[in-house]
């Protein structure tokens, strides 16, 4: 396997705020940007494998007209292949994709657009934002799993070669591939960003996320997609320290390397006091794995009897499984679901946010596995916004913390977590 040259953060692209003040300011053009991170594409791609498809020329010729006084102007993106971007073809990491170019952008894509960002390409998922291993190498841990389904958005950003890319959350397909990879990923609030034009994995749980190397990079991006002033650090924190059977999962690594950075945020100042998770919480993940094979099955119902054929044998198990579901299992898990949502109300009073690790240990060796979804899974689950940024390095690996907050409080979340990367830092 083609290993690419050691990470030289120094050489990576801009980060999304320097190039977006740059090109308000006038002191640097959008083709500029464009034309250094397709540079460092060609340049790293080969090893990292982090795209599917490269509009070059596209991108080029949209930085000449894209607005240069929008909260993202002149940012080069990146689009996980499940999100349409007009004039490139959307194929889903499946080969029952369609080749055909896409006639016009998803929605967030072309929220993008309209706030200044140039869209570069498209990027490795696993089939239909499933659970597949793809061939995308982890910039930083080469050896191990960048995670999934978001594998080539996660690693396209970790690699320097965009400042931001766009990805898709159904359990943790944005926070464990940014937990592995070691940068920031946010999902917000279920329904917050347009999923139009997405191609649908659960639609219940279905949310597209941003994958960025800072937490005010991800906060400029959030802020242009949805008409918001952009987060600012908060002052310190009260941090709920939530432990549940889930915790029975983390290695001793990562609770050590947690339980280190709770101690950094709480010496700045952050007040840290337990959560317990409400009733039947060491339940709720048996209801959400039946409502998502039963929405997997029939969103791929399409393919499933034009393209059976061409689908890999775990995306048939998925359906084979989903369509033996009957109407009453189904709904009966909705009901629950519903029901736990409910006793969760009350879960963050008190609270600015909540705190875990991202994921159970760092990224698995190999790329076998795509790693352990149960840490992220549930809060995507409740629909709260969350986000995932790098703990202190110590590990053979990066390790994420995870941040929820309270639903729609996407803007405070974002505060929250600006804070505590500077204490972190």
């Amino acid at each position: 396997m083609t290993r690419p040259a050691p990470f030289d953060r120094a050489d990576a692209a801009p980060g999304v705020v320097e190039i977006r003040d740059a090109v308000r300011a006038g002191r640097a053009r959008p083709q500029a940007a464009v034309e250094a991170c397709l540079a460092r594409i060609a340049a790293r791609d080969v090893a990292v494998r982090a795209f599917v498809e490269v509009g070059a020329e596209a991108a080029l010729a949209a930085a000449g007209t894209a607005p240069t006084d929008g909260p993202l102007a002149g940012v080069p993106f990146a689009v996980k292949d499940v999100l349409d971007v007009a004039g490139l073809p959307t194929r889903m990491g499946s080969r029952a994709g369609d080749p055909r170019p896409a006639a016009r952008d998803a929605g967030c894509v072309g929220l993008a657009r309209l706030a200044g960002a140039i869209p570069l390409g498209k990027t490795v998922t696993a089939e239909f934002a499933g659970t597949q291993p793809t061939p995308v190498l982890n910039p930083r841990a080469t050896s191990r799993t960048p995670g999934g389904s978001s594998s080539g958005s996660a690693a396209a950003v970790a690699d320097g070669m965009v400042p931001l890319a766009l990805g898709t959350q159904t359990g943790g397909s944005v926070l464990r591939p940014a937990a592995f990879c070691g940068i920031v990923g946010f999902k917000p609030s279920f329904g917050l960003y347009p999923v139009a034009g997405m191609k649908p994995a659960a639609h219940s749980f279905d949310t597209v996320g941003i994958l960025t190397r800072s937490v005010a990079d991800a906060a400029a991006a959030h802020a242009a997609l949805v008409s918001d002033a952009e987060a600012e650090a908060a002052g310190a924190p009260t941090l709920g320290l939530f432990a549940s059977h889930l915790q029975e999962t983390v290695e001793p690594e990562t609770q050590a390397a947690f339980d280190a950075a709770l101690s950094r945020l709480s010496a700045a100042g952050a007040r840290i006091v337990p959560v317990a998770p409400p009733p039947g919480f060491d339940r709720i993940t048996e209801h959400r794995a039946t409502i998502n094979a039963y929405e997997r099955a029939r969103d791929l119902a399409g393919e499933w009897r034009a393209a059976r054929d061409r689908l890999s044998d775990e995306t048939l198990a998925v359906c084979e499984r989903g369509f033996a579901i009957p109407a009453a299992d189904y709904l009966a898990a909705r009901e629950a679901v519903d029901a736990f949502r409910e006793r969760c109300a009350g879960l963050l009073s008190g609270v600015d946010a909540l705190a875990t690790p991202t994921a159970p240990g760092p990224a698995p060796e190999g790329h076998a596995w795509a790693g352990d979804p149960r840490l992220q899974e549930l809060w995507t689950l409740l629909h709260l916004p969350s986000l995932s940024l790098p703990m202190p390095a110590g590990a053979p690996a990066p390790l994420g913390l995870q941040l929820i907050g309270p639903r729609y409080r996407d803007r405070a979340l974002l505060s929250t977590a600006l804070w505590a990367e500077a204490a972190l830092a």
